[in-house]
């Protein structure tokens, strides 16, 4: 990384991925620090561990961001909070509290749809059965609600970027004097990152598109990801994923002109091999994701037969 900035690849308890990539931003008096890995006093204790090597302390840090609501990125943003660094996060972050300190809540809608979408008394069942793990910690209001736009409170140049889609609340930075892209979990080098449904209504693959856009117009030459390596083809990276999505919701068009399909149909025609709870959990999302643009753009529309809803392609 150029002169200023650090990079932590901090262990988390699960195996795939098997870090989240903390960073650490020079100021004029003090640190940045993006992200900051799951609760835990285990986990503190291996953030100052990696802190030490490279001669900072947490008095150090100034400021942490949150790229977004997700436990791997802002779990031990409490134990921080304790020691005196603020936290920051985007401004709409308030209006996910709630889902975020119990997932009976983040689930609610996610089982309603379910139902609806006929999915299996399993796997109903499954999602019932989540509770909040106690790698998130307890998040209370955060002491900065960023905007977009440059970050008034440091000196250095840090844009905010809303970059939604993995979550409703992920913003990207871009450092303009190292010409970075600090992503999160918006765009990753070697995956795609799962777009999730809330409710009927929401269109989080819409607004990552739309996101990832913003980002390619923005001049920069490296993108530094939540998770992975360095991406040094930044725009080639983005076109690659907006290809995945277009081939995606091309697919789901080729199997609704055979036949109407519920969207739990539709989920094992398109992940077709046998997948454990979680991972089977984040494909029919990601199905749902892609039906809700598809309706969204006049495609495809949901109709109900004999008390059964499936999707059809618009005539």
């Amino acid at each position: 990384m150029p002169d200023g900035i650090y990079h932590i690849p901090l262990r988390l308890p699960w195996s795939t991925p098997s870090n989240v990539n903390v960073y650490l931003i020079e100021d004029d008096d003090g640190y940045v620090m993006i992200d900051c890995g799951v609760n835990g006093s285990e986990y503190l204790d291996l953030l100052n561990g990696h802190l030490n090597e490279i001669g900072i302390r947490f008095n150090d840090i100034k400021l942490l961001i949150g790229t977004h609501m997700h436990l791997d990125h802002i779990g031990l943003s409490g134990s921080l909070r304790e020691l005196d660094i603020p936290l920051a996060l985007y401004e709409n972050s308030i209006e996910y509290l709630n889902e975020y300190n119990d997932w009976s809540v983040r689930f609610k809608d996610l089982i309603r749809m379910a139902k609806s979408e006929s999915a299996p008394a399993d796997f109903i069942d499954d999602l019932k059965s989540i509770t909040t793990p106690m790698y998130a910690g307890k998040l209370t209001r955060p002491d900065v609600l960023l905007t977009e736009g440059k970050i008034t409170s440091l000196k250095r140049k840090i844009n905010v970027l809303f970059t939604p889609g993995h979550d409703y609340s992920e913003i990207s930075l871009h450092d303009e004097h190292s010409r970075i892209i600090f992503s999160g979990d918006h765009i990753l080098p070697r995956i795609t990152p799962f777009i999730p449904v809330q409710n009927e209504d929401s269109n989080l693959l819409k607004g990552f598109l739309d996101s990832l856009d913003k980002v390619h117009a923005v001049d920069h030459d490296i993108i530094a990801p939540g998770h992975g390596n360095i991406i040094s083809t930044p725009h080639k990276r983005i076109e690659q994923m907006k290809l995945h999505h277009q081939r995606r919701s091309d697919k789901i068009l080729e199997f609704l002109k055979k036949n109407d399909l519920t969207g739990w149909e539709l989920t094992n025609q398109l992940f077709p091999r046998k997948l454990d709870s979680l991972n089977l959990r984040l494909a029919f999302q990601e199905t749902l994701a892609h039906l809700h643009l598809l309706r969204s753009n006049n495609d495809i529309s949901r109709n109900s037969t004999n008390g059964i809803k499936k999707w059809s392609l618009k005539d």
